[in-house]
């Protein structure tokens, strides 16, 4: 009778760890920052950080993620990342998105955003995530609205700040 127990408790573990994959939710990418990291007479190299939101009740491993960018209904850039990230249960973790942008893809994007203005974007592609025992890959397509970070600016020797 022990035997029978350990046995189905056993088994009883084994299918619960391996099926841990097969409930799963797609995580949710969400843009949150861009950043110029640096820029060029004819490109820019931006730095989007997104968080990326597990609803699953176990951990997940962000393989690789195939992008592409669009602000204000243009096409920014794209690229792919390789490195992997590990975002925890019923968590959420940042995740920096490199691109590479022609002056020609911006337009006037640019310069609204270093106005100050909103942007809608738009951040589209396929990721693969390791879910349990399994690797899962899906299309995602997250749009929204993104403010730039108010900066503030001090006048040498005063006390007052101004943002901008």
């Amino acid at each position: 009778m022990f035997r029978i127990r350990a046995a189905f408790l056993l088994v009883l573990a084994m299918v619960t760890t391996g099926c841990t994959g097969l409930f799963f939710e797609e995580p949710v990418i969400t843009l949150r920052e861009i950043h110029v990291r640096q820029l060029s007479l004819t490109d820019a190299d931006l730095l989007f950080v997104a968080e990326v939101k597990n609803p699953n009740g176990y951990e997940l491993r962000l393989k690789s993620l195939d992008y592409t960018v669009h602000l204000n209904n243009r096409e920014t850039g794209g690229g792919a990342l390789r490195k992997e990230v590990t975002v925890a249960a019923s968590s959420s973790a940042p995740v920096e998105i490199p691109v590479t942008a022609r002056f020609g893809s911006l337009g006037g994007v640019a310069r609204l955003y270093l106005a100050g203005q909103e942007l809608s974007y738009k951040i589209e592609g396929k990721a693969l995530v390791k879910a349990g025992l399994f690797d899962r890959a899906f299309p995602f397509s997250r749009t929204g609205v993104i403010a730039p970070k108010k900066t503030e600016i001090r006048k040498p020797g005063s006390q007052e700040a101004r943002t901008g």
